[in-house]
C-alpha cells in the first residue's frame, strides 16, 4: 500500500473521514499499473460511481450493522472487491478492471437510456445492503451484455401479473436470484479478511512477505495470541533475514520470508464444509414459486456463495460433470413450476493468469460454458432450459455467455474511451490471454 493510502485509511479507520470511492481504488501514485488514459478513467469512475450511488452510499454500505439488524457486516464482501485493498500479490489491475466494468455498466445504461434505470437505482441508494448491491450489479451486467449484442433491453420490466421484474434481453424476461454465502462462509471470510489486513499491515511495515495457510477459525483470545506470534515471527525474519515457520493448533502453516514476494505468492484458508447444493435448491425453488405471475421467465442465479471454487468436491468436478450435477439438482422444477423456462446458474472468480482457454460443455439436459473475463476473472454458467420451448431464447442466452468477454471493451467504446481494456493497464499488468474482441 502506498504510503498515501495507508494515510488515508488511518484517517478513515479513526473516524477522521469518511470513505469514498476516492480512497476506494487507491491514489494514483499508488495505482502504478494504470496507464495515463487508465487514471482517466479512474477519475471518471470514482465521479460516476459517486453519482450513481450518491456520497451518503458507500459510508453506510461498509459500516457493520447491529447484530438485530438486516445483514451482517457488508464490509467483507465488498470491501474485499476495492483495488487498493488487495492482498494477494497482483491482483490490483483485476480489481481494478472489475470496478470499472461496475462503473462503466451504469454510465453506458445512463447515457442510452434504458428504461427502469432509474427505479434500479432508487431501489440501490434506499437498500445499503450487500445483497442488494450484488443483485443491481447481475442486473446492469447483463442488460450491458444484451445491450452489447445490440438487443432492446429494460430494467424493471413489467410482469404479467403486474409487479417490476429484473431485466429484460429482447424476447428474454428474467428473474435474478443472489446466492449468498451461507453463515459459516461469512464467519470465516470475516476472519481471513481480519488476518490479511493484519498480514499486509507487517508486510508493509517490515521487508517481508508471507506464505501458506491462513489459520482455522480463531475466537477473539486465541487470534489475539495468533497476532502476537506473527508479530514476533515478522521481526525476527526482518532482523536475521531467514524464513520463519508460524503453525495453527490445526497444524496449518504460515510462512515469512525476507525480501518482496515473488509473482504468483498467495496464501489459502480453510475448507468450510456448506451443503451448498440444498441451500441452491431452495433458494431456486422460492423464486419459483414466488414468479407464478410472471408469466414465461428464466431463473438466473448469480452464485456468490463459492460453490464453483472454494474447496468441496463440487468446485473440483470439471465443467461437464457440474453441467450435468446442477441439470440433476434443479431440472426437476422445470416440471414442477411450467412458467418456468429454464434455470442459469452463474459465477464469476479470480484466477491466476493465464486464464483457461474457453470451453463449452454441451450436455443432454444442459449446457455449460467457461469464459476469461479481462483481466483475471473466469466465469462459469450452467444454462439449465426446458426442453420442448423457446429454442432461440436458449440460443440468445448462449450467445450472451459467449460475448461477455468483449462487453466492457465494447461498452467503453461507447463511452468515448478506444483501445480497450488493455490500453488502460501498463504493459506488465496486461494478461497473456486475452480472449479476442467481438463485435455486434
Amino acid at each position: 500500500m502506498h504510503p498515501r493510502d495507508k494515510e488515508i485509511w488511518l484517517a478513515i479507520d479513526q473516524g477522521l473521514r469518511a470513505i469514498d470511492w476516492e480512497a476506494w481504488f487507491g491514489c494514483p501514485e499508488g495505482a502504478n499499473y494504470l496507464s495515463p488514459a487508465g487514471h482517466e478513467v479512474t477519475t471518471r469512475a470514482v465521479a460516476g460511481l459517486t453519482a450513481f450511488f450518491q456520497s451518503r452510499w458507500l459510508p453506510k454500505a461498509v459500516t457493520p450493522l447491529p447484530a438485530s439488524g438486516k445483514a451482517s457486516d457488508t464490509f467483507v464482501g465488498l470491501g474485499r472487491a476495492a483495488p487498493v485493498l488487495q492482498i494477494m500479490n497482483g491482483a490490483e489491475p483485476g480489481a481494478w478492471v472489475e470496478a470499472v466494468r461496475w462503473w462503466a455498466a451504469y454510465a453506458y445504461l445512463e447515457e442510452a437510456e434504458v428504461p427502469g434505470l432509474t427505479s434500479v437505482r432508487r431501489d440501490a441508494r434506499r437498500d445499503v445492503t450487500l445483497s442488494r448491491f450484488l443483485h443491481t450489479q447481475t442486473q446492469a451486467r447483463l442488460a450491458l451484455i444484451g445491450a452489447a449484442r445490440g438487443l432492446p433491453v429494460e430494467l424493471e420490466p413489467t410482469k404479467a401479473s403486474g409487479g417490476p421484474g429484473d431485466v429484460r434481453i429482447g424476447p428474454v424476461f428474467i428473474e435474478v436470484v443472489t446466492f449468498a454465502e451461507d453463515q459459516k462462509l461469512q464467519d470465516y471470510e470475516r476472519f481471513r479478511q481480519s488476518c490479511g489486513m493484519h498480514l499486509r499491515t507487517l508486510e508493509r511495515d517490515l521487508d517481508i512477505y508471507w506464505e501458506g495457510d491462513f489459520p482455522e477459525l480463531l475466537n477473539g483470545d486465541d487470534f489475539q495470541t495468533w497476532k502476537k506470534r506473527t508479530e514476533e515471527a515478522a521481526q525476527h525474519c526482518a532482523a536475521s533475514e531467514a524464513a520463519v515457520d508460524v503453525l495453527s493448533s490445526a497444524g496449518r502453516r504460515l510462512t515469512v520470508n525476507p525480501g518482496r514476494a515473488p509473482q504468483g505468492t498467495t496464501l489459502t484458508g480453510e475448507t468450510v464444509e456448506s451443503d451448498q447444493g440444498k441451500r441452491l435448491l431452495g433458494k431456486v425453488r422460492g423464486k419459483c414459486a414466488k414468479t407464478q405471475g410472471a408469466g414465461t421467465a428464466w431463473i438466473w442465479v448469480e452464485d456468490h456463495s463459492g460453490l464453483f471454487h472454494f474447496p468441496m468436491p463440487f468446485a473440483d468436478f470439471s465443467l461437464a460433470a457440474k453441467t450435468d450435477a446442477l441439470a440433476d439438482l434443479l431440472g426437476p422444477l422445470l416440471g414442477e413450476y411450467v412458467h418456468v423456462a429454464g434455470i442459469i446458474v452463474s459465477n464469476a472468480a479470480r484466477r491466476r493468469q493465464p486464464l483457461p482457454l474457453d470451453e463449452d460443455a454441451l450436455r443432454p439436459a444442459a449446457q455449460g460454458f467457461r469464459r476469461g473475463l479481462p483481466l483475471d476473472r473466469v466465469r462459469e454458467t450452467i444454462v439449465i432450459p426446458r426442453r420442448i420451448i423457446l429454442p432461440e431464447q436458449t440460443n440468445l442466452i448462449a450467445r450472451m455467455c459467449d460475448a461477455e468477454a468483449a462487453s466492457l471493451d465494447w461498452a467503453l467504446g461507447r463511452l468515448g474511451v478506444s483501445g480497450g481494456v488493455t490500453s488502460l493497464l501498463t504493459d506488465s499488468s496486461t494478461p497473456r490471454r486475452v480472449s479476442p474482441l467481438w463485435t455486434p
